[in-house]
């Protein structure tokens, strides 16, 4: 493990996982709870937090919890909503230099391909969770309705940015807060993962009198069954940790250190998470492919080739899994090779299902699908999928063999559909394209 001492590398410290964690993030029994020291308010990333601004710009100087400090600055006139201003402005201006954003969002950039991490709880205000990670925030009691429609929850009890009134910051909010935990169906849903996975506390410092109320009521009700959680920082108070008697684990190192270090001994052990060069090099095949498109095109306008419309097709769904890929890449979804085996079987099924019906708009455009999934399955590099891929027994898998193919050498099924697709088009400036499906 490399030593260095400058800001960005010097909290990197070497650690040990313990086995039974790595089990647990890999099954994804695990909670994440994230606080501010992973992006706004870490010192390696800016020079004073919000605390220290809102104390300075007081001229306040006795050492009051956070809640009594947002209470003073709230007693100004319009206070509330120049506290909201404030932080509003604060996160704004960080997200508009990449010097600040950047290392700010390294922890979430490191969560976004740990598919199996599902649900974060943090005291975060900024979206920097939903933005980077693609994860759906849950902020007010109506939002779990809507809960088992979210691939990736991040449980906002603090508020967000987004709702301005979710905001929690002064002490009447935490006491509010306390209420709605207790007894809301969010607290519910809180109290409910936090008693049966395994929590990972990271960028928190453990000192909300609210969350400790409840989190040590749940340990209490568990006994002897509750479960081991984990304490991830580069700068652990072992003796105030042992105090709250959370059966807590202090693992002495940075968060997104931590978690970037689970990818690569997961990757190295289990080969089931794709690799970030693979989304790269699929962005270039899209570019490839997409010139490629506009070539066919222009071909089949100046031919009207029959045969093309079957190219078109194939490029079309070529481009759809490229740019879905591209798209869905901060979800997560994509980097889970699992589930590309699981997409990739699928659309070998309706290919084979299309042929069968002798269909083969349909089934190239589905094999067009298929190889994008496989090609970022197969971990990118230099070979690519074939530009044109026909499904009738015949080496037809470039353009200017599709051209040259004689018409009456086609199978007679394969001539009926190019008919009548070519009918359906007409002789107009069509080009023919097949629109993902619903």
């Amino acid at each position: 493990m490399r030593e260095c001492d400058c800001a960005y590398c010097k909290n990197e410290k070497g650690f040990a996982f313990p086995p039974e964690l790595l089990e647990r993030i890999a099954s994804g029994d695990v909670v994440i709870f994230a606080g501010a020291g992973i992006s706004t308010e870490n010192r390696a990333h800016c020079k004073t937090t919000l605390y220290e601004e809102i104390k300075h710009e007081l001229a306040e100087e006795r050492d009051l919890d956070f809640p009594s400090l947002m209470d003073a600055y709230c007693a100004q006139p319009d206070g509330r909503i120049k506290l909201i201003q404030k932080i509003k402005k604060r996160v704004d201006y960080f997200s508009s230099f990449r010097g600040f954003r950047v290392p700010m969002t390294r922890f979430h950039r490191a969560i976004l391909p740990l598919y199996m991490i599902t649900d974060i709880i943090t005291t975060n205000w900024d979206n920097y969770f939903e933005e980077e990670s693609g994860f759906t925030p849950f902020v007010y009691d109506q939002d779990i309705a809507l809960l088992e429609g979210s691939r990736r929850r991040v449980i906002k009890i603090h508020g967000s940015l987004t709702n301005f009134g979710s905001i929690v910051a002064t002490t009447s909010d935490y006491s509010s807060t306390f209420r709605r935990l207790t007894k809301g169906p969010l607290g519910a849903y809180v109290k409910n993962i936090l008693s049966s996975k395994t929590i990972i506390y990271t960028g928190y410092s453990l000192r909300d009198s609210n969350y400790l109320r409840i989190a040590k009521t749940i340990a209490q009700m568990m006994g002897p069954f509750r479960r081991q959680s984990y304490f991830v920082s580069p700068n652990i108070d072992r003796d105030y940790l042992e105090s709250t008697n959370l059966n807590i684990i202090p693992i002495e190192t940075d968060g997104s250190f931590f978690f970037e270090q689970f990818r690569l001994h997961h990757k190295s052990s289990h080969q089931c998470i794709i690799d970030d060069s693979a989304f790269d090099d699929c962005h270039d095949l899209l570019l490839a492919t997409n010139d490629l498109h506009h070539e066919t095109a222009d071909r089949y306008l100046s031919s009207r080739r029959p045969l093309l419309i079957l190219a078109l097709a194939y490029q079309d769904g070529l481009q759809d899994a490229l740019m879905r890929i591209k798209d869905q890449r901060r979800s997560g979804e994509y980097y889970n090779a699992h589930h590309l085996h699981n997409l990739v079987r699928g659309y070998e099924m309706r290919v084979r299902q299309y042929r069968k019906e002798s269909n083969h708009w349909d089934a190239c455009y589905c094999r067009g699908y298929q190889n994008g999934l496989i090609y970022l399955l197969a971990g990118g590099g230099d070979v690519y999928p074939p530009p044109v891929e026909l499904l009738f027994d015949k080496a037809i898998d470039t353009v200017p063999k599709a051209m040259r193919f004689p018409r009456n050498k086609l199978p007679k099924r394969v001539q009926t559909e190019l008919s009548r697709l070519s009918k359906r088009v007409g002789q107009g400036p069509l080009i023919p394209e097949h629109i993902p499906y619903a």
